[in-house]
């Protein structure tokens, strides 16, 4: 038989009654505890850990929980946000039961200071009843920061960086290289930037690197940051430079085989002084189509059944290009705009619409196959959980069906449920 415990505090009479006895104190308030057991018996103390380990890329871990003490265990755990919206940073509730191992049990709660909790916020720990209690925490989310997919330079600025967005990253690193030598690095908070001030010198070449980054201190407890990312190499914009000395030494310059003339602002002149019209001409490594007018074509240009995009300076643009739309175009290396599947030589696949521009997410490509594709854009194979739902990709990327995978069954709808 179980020994019960009460103590009872009196005020004004002086009296602690325990058990049975009655004893004199100082005078004070009357309070009634109890506690369930012998004294030995009562849970005083715990400590509950949260392992906020780091994992791979853009991954969100569940923290693992640990529990210490005489006597306890953990039990269920509740989260109050699915964890499919976690998000770094964003704190998360936490409902854990503690379960009392037999002969012991709670009182009816514990302070911060008797129930110690590590890598979460302590809110309380009240008891459900005598064996179990119930402590709240709230969690923050930690995670690595991703590395951009694509890192480029604006079509109408060819001094300004531009960069595809890392998912929860609040800042950028840059920087600049010219001819292999740091010229300049600075933080960001946005995934472009101007770098005309720092591109200044026509002989050299341009790049540089970019990764995401936690910006502030508080940022940086539950962000790491990502992996640097190289640009395209980039000339600056020297399209005047060039005029002025095809101007004063009236040099020619060769455009192909058997072919002579030179730029003179927005025009290319032949050497009878005429001007060339609705053709194509390659100055300096750098192609030009030239219209009707003799001018220099800008932005998207049809020619042949093809598009071709041309920037601000009318150069001829190939590999990932940003139209400034917050779309993304992949360019063939002769020009042409590049529809349907897509292999970069990256090693991803990624699927560019009819109109050209990068899709993401669920595309089915027209014969009846499911396609994922990353935030990024890049192809996704393996297991995918969306919306609450299990898929599985197979390693080109469709989605299972009516097939049973890893202990999971896939419908014809390609849900999976635990066989």
């Amino acid at each position: 038989m179980k020994m019960i415990r009460k103590i009872l505090l009196c005020a004004g009479t002086g009296l602690l009654l325990s058990t049975g006895s009655l004893q004199s104190v100082p005078g004070g308030i009357f309070h009634m505890y109890t506690a369930y057991g012998a004294e030995s018996s009562i849970i005083e103390t715990m400590s509950i850990k949260f392992d906020t380990t780091f994992g791979d890329p853009e991954e969100i871990p569940q923290p693992q929980i640990t529990i210490s003490g005489s006597g306890v265990s953990i039990g269920d755990i509740y989260y109050k946000t699915e964890y499919e919206n976690w998000k770094p940073g964003k704190k998360v509730r936490m409902e854990i039961t503690v379960d009392a191992a037999q002969g012991k049990y709670f009182p009816v709660s514990l302070g911060r200071s008797k129930c110690r909790v590590t890598g979460a916020d302590f809110v309380s720990a009240k008891a459900l009843d005598n064996t179990s209690m119930q402590v709240k925490v709230n969690y923050t989310p930690v995670t690595v920061l991703g590395d951009t997919a694509l890192a480029g330079w604006s079509s109408h600025d060819s001094e300004k960086a531009v960069w595809k967005k890392v998912d929860y990253a609040p800042g950028y690193t840059l920087t600049l290289y010219g001819n292999d030598k740091v010229v300049k690095r600075m933080t960001v908070t946005s995934n472009s930037v101007s770098l005309k001030e720092y591109m200044t010198d026509p002989d050299k070449i341009y790049y540089y690197q970019v990764k995401a980054v936690p910006v502030t201190a508080e940022q940086k407890k539950y962000l790491k940051e990502g992996e640097f990312v190289t640009s395209q190499e980039q000339d600056i914009d020297d399209s005047a430079e060039e005029e002025k000395e095809h101007a004063a030494t009236s040099q020619s310059c060769s455009t192909g085989p058997g072919v002579a003339g030179s730029l003179k602002g927005d025009n290319f002149v032949m050497p009878d002084g005429t001007l060339a019209v609705n053709t194509w001409k390659l100055v300096g490594g750098i192609w030009y189509y030239f219209n009707a007018e003799g001018n220099r074509t800008r932005g998207w240009f049809l020619y042949g059944g093809k598009w071709y995009y041309f920037d601000g300076n009318g150069y001829m643009k190939t590999g990932w290009v940003n139209t400034g739309n917050g779309k993304w175009y992949y360019l063939n290396p002769d020009g042409d705009m590049k529809t349907g599947w897509v292999n970069t030589g990256n090693g991803k696949w990624y699927y560019l619409n009819p109109d050209g521009d990068m899709k993401t997410g669920w595309v089915n490509t027209g014969n009846g196959t499911w396609y994922y594709l990353n935030p990024d854009g890049d192809m996704k194979t393996g297991w995918l959980y969306d919306k609450n739902i299990w898929y599985y990709l197979n390693n080109d990327g469709s989605m299972a069906v009516n097939r049973s995978q890893d202990g999971w069954y896939l419908g014809a709808d390609g849900a999976g449920r635990k066989e």
